[in-house]
């Protein structure tokens, strides 16, 4: 009688997990902002307990990374926007330049093979600002349709900001609230748990961003001393995407490539060795030490958690998958993997 029990038991907890997991996945864009929300509490929680020893207001606290955060982006705006739209514009009318090497390329690989090469012309197609517009536009208009209008991702990002602000000021009452629901023996305990949780997500988004910042920096100066025409253009393009591992170094290193190709030899193989000493500070400085400590997810899972992620929710979801990642695994290190140790050793 007690093993039948114990069997309705596991089946109505597994129907009560399999059906918050299809409601989550039904209000998977809540989610996702409050997901993003508590993301961004989780950056900014240290530096307000910090400055609350020092009988700073956590909400002045708030406030001061928000109107520093908003500076620092209106200034970067500001100064590269122009430069960066001047060098797309002009690398953009060059495409035809760009177009024709790769044609000579090609007759010049096909003479090498000679008979081996068939009898049928290949060309690059025709690809100049005329094309490269429309595609532009297109873009621009289903990423608006994507975030259900400008007004509409505006507001989002309002109320993620509030959100997070909200969590920051009142967490201590928040945190009372939640943990009253679990039995007061493990209360302490979850609590110690949800702490190592927001240690490890707000700091892979600290490190992420002096990571990005770096690897932009790097890239920007590094292009401009090999004589590449758009340094800053590949360079903040690289810095932008670097929140999604993988992806900003690949982009802009083929963008880089593509654009070098009407360039010296000497211009080529730098930005191939620029690239090649930015992937190794950052592989092996940058990352080991502002995010890797903070993380502690092995390669595969980091790129498991962006697949799911992008698949799920697209960009957004890339962008929160290895936090989510990060805590999901601290909870199952506190949980099990540790305790577990334990037992062994003791």
């Amino acid at each position: 009688m007690q093993e039948r029990g114990s069997v309705e038991s596991l089946f109505w907890k597994a129907l009560l997990v399999g059906g918050g997991l299809w409601l989550i996945y039904l209000s998977l864009d809540v989610v996702l902002l409050a997901l993003s929300s508590l993301i961004i509490a989780a950056a900014i929680l240290p530096l307000a307990d910090a400055a609350e020893k020092r009988r700073i207001p956590r909400s002045v606290t708030v406030l001061g990374v928000y109107l520093i955060g908003t500076g620092v982006l209106t200034l970067l705006v500001t100064l590269l926007v122009p430069v960066v739209m001047e060098q797309g514009h002009i690398l953009a009318e060059q495409l035809p330049r760009f177009r024709q090497t790769l044609n000579d390329w090609i007759a010049s690989g096909r003479g090498l093979l000679g008979r081996w090469g068939g009898g049928r012309t290949i060309q690059f197609p025709d690809v100049g600002i005329e094309q490269v517009r429309p595609v532009v536009q297109a873009f621009i208009e289903r990423s608006l349709q994507a975030t259900r209008g400008l007004f509409t991702g505006a507001f989002a990002v309002l109320l993620v900001l509030f959100v997070a602000a909200y969590i920051v000021i009142d967490r201590r009452r928040i945190v009372e609230g939640l943990i009253r629901f679990l039995p007061r023996a493990h209360r302490e305990r979850t609590a110690e748990i949800g702490a190592v949780v927001m240690r490890r997500m707000g700091g892979y988004i600290r490190g992420q961003l002096i990571v990005s910042a770096c690897a932009a920096l790097i890239l920007w100066i590094g292009l401009g001393l090999v004589g590449f025409e758009a340094p800053l253009l590949v360079g903040v393009l690289a810095g932008a995407l670097n929140f999604v591992p993988y992806l900003g170094s690949t982009v802009a290193l083929i963008l880089a490539l593509l654009l070098a190709l009407n360039s010296p030899l000497f211009t080529i193989v730098g930005v191939l060795l620029v690239f090649t000493v930015e992937q190794f500070l950052e592989g092996h400085l940058l990352v080991p030490y502002f995010t890797g400590r903070q993380v502690e997810l092995h390669p595969l899972a980091v790129l498991a958690a962006l697949i799911v992620g992008a698949n799920l929710a697209g960009i957004l979801g890339a962008l929160v998958a290895i936090p989510l990642a990060a805590g999901a695994d601290a909870v199952l290190q506190e949980t099990y993997v540790k305790p577990m140790e334990r037992r062994r050793i003791g």
